[in-house]
């Protein structure tokens, strides 16, 4: 097994995080890489490479270049985890050029090296190997030739997956639950979909207070349990979940399922930007507030703006609808015309985007006048949008087409009744 000192910050960091001292568990290991521990310095770097590795609860400031040194450091001192580990970040080459170091003569002599401590019943080295097994990694490792990876091969990893998955769960460790459930509902490989086990899973998560699957497990009960749904929700927001932090939100804004509250609202999407300054669903829907105002919060188009450019840099088209009627209209911003328009298409059929289309085209700004094609593609197909009436009745009036407009307007409500 590992060092005692090691084993204890494991349980410390990642067993059980939410009572855990990650102080302590930091001494320990530092105590123990001095003294030439190959292990300590692997769980060390893992501290440094930042909340993908390790809670952000616990303070360890993300430095790659620290955790990259502790990494070749364990890889130096022989420590099969290390090397592992090491292995599957995205990136990392050895300083010494080789994985493979003395007292091992192959990736297979590692394997094996961990694969006797996870039987022995380390829980860490089973989620280790759990992900080896569903990645593939095994292969390598292994040494099976490529020719002779076939289906029911892949499938046997799958399965020595679930069950390595379902020991270190068993005793705690909540990390590989994410990977057992996709293995459990994608039905790849020919294994067997299992709702039940799934769903148990994510109960299980929100047992050990795993703030991903508190708020998972909220979700699920919000039409039949509001109030534990929202107990959920504070647990995972005070475990820094910024997904809950929207959640909770959304409970208080516009059509909420509870009373509005948008005092409330913009506090938790505030709170879920604070931990995640680039949270898509927070920054859309304070800007939504920001945009349309009411229970004492005033219209504010240039915070809004700022909320929708943080995720329609990220690809998100309802930001992208909302920040394109902003430079349409000037809200918030200077009138941009051609902004808007590279906004609007980034998703020209949602309604938003398609109505801001026809009105560019229609009225031609920014662009040659096209009433056909802002009419017959973007305006018609959403007539129900007050703005896209308000476009029709001065296309019916000749205000844009012409006079021809009235005619082929007749033609359209016609055929729309029949």
């Amino acid at each position: 097994m590992f060092d005692s000192r090691v084993e204890e910050a494991i349980q410390q960091l990642w067993v059980d995080p939410w009572n855990g001292d990650g102080e302590h568990a930091k001494k320990l290991l530092e105590e123990a890489a001095e003294e030439g521990n190959g292990d300590a310095y692997y769980f060390l770097g893992r501290c440094y490479l930042g909340n993908e590795f390790v809670l952000p609860k616990f303070g360890f400031k993300e430095d790659n270049e620290r955790g990259i040194a502790y990494f070749n450091k364990s890889i130096e001192l022989g420590s099969a985890v290390g090397i592992f580990g090491a292995r599957r970040v995205a990136g990392f080459k050895p300083k010494c050029g080789s994985f493979i170091q003395p007292p091992f003569l192959s990736l297979r002599e590692v394997w094996d090296a961990v694969r006797a401590l996870a039987d022995e019943g380390e829980v860490f080295c089973q989620y280790m190997l759990a992900n080896a097994y569903y990645y593939g990694d095994c292969i390598e490792m292994l040494e099976i030739p490529e020719e002779q990876v076939d289906g029911p091969m892949i499938q046997s990893f799958q399965r020595e997956a679930i069950e390595l998955f379902e020991k270190s769960i068993k005793k705690k460790l909540v990390l590989g639950i994410a990977n057992l459930i996709d293995i459990l509902s994608s039905g790849d490989y020919g294994i067997e979909e299992n709702p039940k086990r799934v769903q148990e899973l994510i109960e299980i998560g929100a047992k050990l207070q795993h703030p991903y699957y508190e708020c998972k497990y909220g979700t699920q009960l919000e039409d039949t349990n509001l109030d534990e749904a929202v107990r959920l929700y504070e647990k995972s927001i005070m475990h820094g979940e910024d997904w809950a932090c929207y959640r909770m939100g959304r409970l208080y804004t516009y059509g909420g399922k509870l009373p509005q509250d948008l005092q409330k609202a913009m506090y938790y999407f505030k709170k879920g930007i604070e931990i995640d300054p680039d949270t898509i669903g927070c920054n859309n829907s304070l800007g939504e507030i920001y945009f349309k105002g009411g229970d004492g919060v005033e219209v504010d188009y240039e915070k809004a703006v700022k909320c929708f450019e943080r995720t329609t840099k990220q690809g998100n088209n309802w930001a992208c609808a909302m920040l394109g009627q902003c430079y349409l209209k000037g809200l918030g911003t200077s009138v941009d015309y051609d902004a808007a328009r590279r906004m609007f298409l980034e998703d020209p059929e949602d309604e938003l985007a398609a109505v801001g289309l026809g009105e560019i085209y229609c009225y031609g700004l920014g662009v040659p006048a096209n009433v056909k094609l802002g009419m017959d593609k973007y305006i018609i197909p959403n007539v129900e949008n007050e703005r896209a009436k308000e476009i029709c009745a001065d296309y019916r009036s000749g205000k844009i087409g012409g006079k021809k407009a009235r005619l082929h307007m007749l033609c359209v409500e016609m055929f729309s009744v029949q």
